[in-house]
């Protein structure tokens, strides 16, 4: 048995983008959330923060409905799967 199982937190990069799909005309929700990794670096030994910028997708009536909330800097919380 295989899990595909992915928890982000983080913040929106941009606006989310809602489009359509162009056959089944589905609502499809697209945005990047940057996480940061934080590390020494071992030349100062100040920590220092690294992001790391994760494209995500959502498709369905649930993507129309929270497109009107995701905006820049928006703090989220995503649980979902890798693609």
């Amino acid at each position: 048995m295989a899990i595909n199982k992915v928890l982000l937190t983080g913040n929106l990069t941009r606006d989310a983008e809602l489009r359509a799909t162009h056959n089944e005309h589905k609502p499809v929700l697209t945005f990047t959330v940057a996480v940061n990794d934080r590390r020494k670096n071992p030349q100062t030994g100040e920590w220092e923060d690294y992001p790391n910028f994760i494209d995500c997708t959502m498709l369905g009536a649930r993507a129309e409905s929270l497109s009107r909330y995701l905006s820049k800097g928006t703090k989220v919380s995503i649980e979902g799967k890798l693609r």
